[in-house]
């Protein structure tokens, strides 16, 4: 039983997000630098849960196009400005130590990776999940709509493979993933990334670092100021 002391150091970080999304990469690697300097504090902790966002659910499991092509066709930008604004968002995660790589990336259906997420969760494994599949979506190229692909990814990570693509194809965890996007709605989100620190503070977009940090201590200065010492 964890005493009282202990039970106090924590803050919770919700994030919706989106292995699709750039920005929610970058806002990750923002989140995490924010907690790392949070904790640099002895006795802090800060506890990261991701919840599934679909920015386009209409996307088809199995085809795939590149980012230009998307935002071009999809999204109505110039080629020009389209291909500007690429360049910026892989400058940005440059910056944060992240490899985006739009010429590889194969933009796809999100809605099994999701899924995917949601299992590795139930074996303790999320953070893990998360991160493979952004990198694999952003960086690596993989169709992550692709029930093979993702089975490497959840091996990859350690969990059973054939156990993996199991839940997949029985859509054992789609309720989860529709579940957060409910919630999601109920918080009027309509972009991500978005963060909720604490169950009080909504964040929404990339924020930089010193942002997140300022808002997880201003969290932590009233929930523990309300408390009896």
């Amino acid at each position: 039983m964890r005493d009282e002391g202990t039970a106090r150091s924590r803050i919770k970080v919700d994030v919706w997000a989106d292995v699709m999304c750039p920005w929610c990469y970058i806002g990750k690697r923002r989140l995490e630098e924010a907690a790392r300097a949070f904790t640099s504090t002895e006795g802090r902790e800060v506890d990261i849960e991701f919840h599934s966002f679909e920015l386009d659910p209409d996307l088809v499991p199995g085809r795939t196009q590149t980012f230009l092509d998307y935002n071009v066709e999809v999204k109505g930008l110039a080629r020009d400005r389209a291909t500007a604004l690429l360049a910026h968002v892989t400058a940005l995660g440059r910056g944060v130590g992240l490899d985006i790589d739009f010429d590889a990336a194969k933009l796809t259906s999100t809605r099994l990776a999701h899924q995917l997420i949601h299992h590795a969760k139930t074996h303790g494994k999320q953070p893990e999940a998360e991160e493979a599949l952004f990198a694999a979506y952003l960086a690596q190229g993989r169709n992550v709509s692709d029930l093979d692909e993702l089975g490497e990814i959840a091996e990859e990570i350690g969990l059973d493979r054939a156990e993996a693509i199991r839940a997949l194809e029985s859509a054992e965890h789609l309720a989860g993933v529709l579940d957060d996007e409910r919630t999601a709605r109920s918080f009027g989100i309509s972009s991500v990334p978005f963060f909720v620190i604490d169950g009080r503070y909504g964040m929404a977009g990339a924020q930089d670092s010193g942002t997140i940090e300022d808002a997880l201590q201003r969290a932590w200065a009233e929930r523990y100021s309300t408390v009896p010492g």
